[in-house]
């Protein structure tokens, strides 16, 4: 009677006999740990002049795959006082990262300027952290102009050998600002070289525009397009914004 009787709790209530089984053994606690893949890139830099770049603009440690100009995985600096000591890691950096490099990007994560880069290439045979120090560097507007575009693309022809430079225009450094702000133009009359506050009323605005090889008969945006490549229009945008932050000089 009582096998008869046990049997019909089992066929009919097999639920509690299934729960009953859970308590007897002890639960074991798992711990799932995330494996860390990758290099490490870890930035050092002395910034000055953040306080200066546009809103728009982010200073940042930024992960590039090749022939893409829009950061795959960005670190953005933080905001500091002039000359502060910065230390920034980038961990977990993947085989398809080609450039780790300290940046200047838009609110489309888009490069404008690099101002230091590591190419991941050449750590391919290392597992050590990758030291990125690029010492001291001022990223107020006008100086990463200066620096990463007159000293590239234009002293060439204006100042760098000594002399004026085309146009009556001396783009070396300590002699560009003054030979650009509000100052007339020698070959075009009537315009201003940069206009504060006002991009578009430029000549430097329009000659680098699409078209402004037409204007002084010179392409100079084909000069800043073969040092700055799918990046030159990012790189003009940087120049207006520049110009529209300039406050009018009486």
């Amino acid at each position: 009677m009582q096998r008869k009787l046990f049997q019909f709790f089992i066929f009919h209530f097999p639920l509690l006999f299934s729960l009953s089984s859970c308590d007897s053994g002890d639960i074991v606690e798992k711990t799932i740990s995330q494996e860390t893949n990758g290099h490490t890139v870890k930035l050092a830099a002395i910034v000055s002049g953040m306080s200066d770049l546009s809103d728009k603009y982010a200073l940042t440690l930024a992960a590039f795959e090749s022939g893409n100009s829009y950061a795959l995985t960005t670190y953005a600096l933080p905001q500091t006082d002039d000359s502060s000591l910065i230390s920034l890691v980038m961990p977990n950096v993947g085989s398809n990262v080609s450039t780790v490099e300290l940046a200047i990007i838009n609110r489309l994560r888009q490069r404008v300027i690099t101002l230091a880069s590591v190419r991941m290439d050449d750590y391919t045979q290392t597992t050590d952290t990758i030291l990125l120090n690029v010492g001291t560097v001022d990223v107020g507007m006008f100086n990463v102009i200066q620096h990463n575009v007159f000293n590239q693309s234009c002293i060439q022809c204006h100042g760098g050998n000594g002399g004026n430079g085309a146009a009556n225009l001396n783009l070396t450094e300590g002699k560009a600002y003054h030979n650009l702000v509000d100052i007339p133009s020698t070959r075009k009359e009537g315009m201003y070289r940069v206009v504060s506050g006002n991009a578009s009323q430029s000549l430097i605005h329009q000659i680098l525009a699409e078209g402004g090889e037409e204007i002084l008969h010179y392409n100079h945006t084909e000069v800043l397009s073969s040092q700055f490549k799918d990046d030159v229009s990012a790189v003009r945008t940087f120049i207006d914004d520049w110009i529209n932050k300039l406050e009018i000089e009486n």
